[in-house]
């Protein structure tokens, strides 16, 4: 069994014209990463039915559809109507997280979410969608989650990576904390948790995770396998981050299957470290969101 725990899904009324849909809704910050206007875009696009080939091609056997760090609540709302349409289309390949922004009505988007049978949030940013571990709102969805046993996946900006533009700094460091308030609660840090796992000063807690997600686009070397040296193998989770172009340079049109080669040749999993990794430990995250 093959997860692949990070990927993104749009609906044709948004890559149609991304940048003036995303203008009209105010969505700014992700119009400049997904339709920049200075440079060649990374982003690519994928229905259902590309999404599906791609991942027989790789041998995924399931996608988690993460959301996206909207700035406004109504455009998590709608991203939460697209992703449970996937799902209600061919559950059996897809997982759906929720687009959440921290706020008053954190709850309520929360409970709406679970209705849609969602089962988990994120992919969320304190630095674009203005929170940190002192947040009320954060700290009632964190134990929303925790209590629903709902894993929660935010971006992880590396410190010490390759440039991007428009890269949002994360607080690293302010995640742990978020973790030490909330022990019940399994957060997930995208991007290999931007170096955090690989701070030996630091001591992590155990409910932190990592997904390896666009790390051959942020990271001049693959880190997978030095985090899990560094806080052990059952931490970590594969995702991609399809249908973004992680090889840009290499590859015109997004696919799973170079990346998902290129880690197991240059990580070197034992069988315990692959069946863990590909699978094993985000099925134990996710399994307690169907009984929440």
């Amino acid at each position: 069994m093959i997860i692949d725990c990070h990927t993104h899904c749009y609906p044709d009324e948004v890559t149609r014209r991304p940048r003036e849909w995303a203008e009209a809704r105010a969505e700014a910050h992700w119009a400049e990463l997904v339709a920049p206007s200075d440079r060649k875009s990374i982003q690519d696009w994928a229905g259902p039915d590309r999404f599906i080939a791609a991942m027989d091609a790789a041998g995924v056997d399931k996608s988690v559809l993460l959301g996206w760090y909207w700035v406004n609540e109504s455009t998590c709302r709608w991203h939460n109507e697209v992703i449970a349409r996937w799902v209600r289309q061919a559950p059996e390949r897809f997982i759906g997280f929720a687009s959440i922004l921290p706020n008053a009505n954190v709850l309520d988007q929360l409970e709406s979410a679970k209705a849609l049978g969602l089962r988990g949030a994120g992919e969320l940013h304190p630095g674009v969608q203005g929170f940190d571990s002192e947040n009320p709102h954060w700290q009632a969805m964190a134990d929303w989650c925790a209590a629903k046993g709902w894993p929660l996946n935010c971006h992880a900006t590396s410190e010490t990576g390759r440039d991007h533009p428009l890269s949002v700094p994360t607080p690293l460091a302010d995640y742990v904390k978020m973790a030490e308030n909330t022990p019940n609660l399994n957060l997930i840090l995208a991007h290999c948790g931007g170096g955090l796992p690989l701070k030996d000063e630091i001591e992590l807690p155990k409910n932190l995770y990592y997904d390896c997600s666009a790390s051959p686009l942020l990271y001049k070397s693959n880190p997978i396998r030095e985090v899990i040296d560094h806080v052990g193998h059952q931490q970590v989770l594969y995702g991609s981050d399809y249908p973004l172009r992680v090889y840009p340079k290499t590859h015109k049109n997004a696919e799973m299957t170079t990346f998902l080669n290129g880690i197991r040749s240059e990580a070197e999993f034992s069988d315990n470290e692959r069946e863990a990794i590909f699978g094993g430990n985000f099925e134990r995250l996710i399994e307690a969101s169907s009984k929440g």
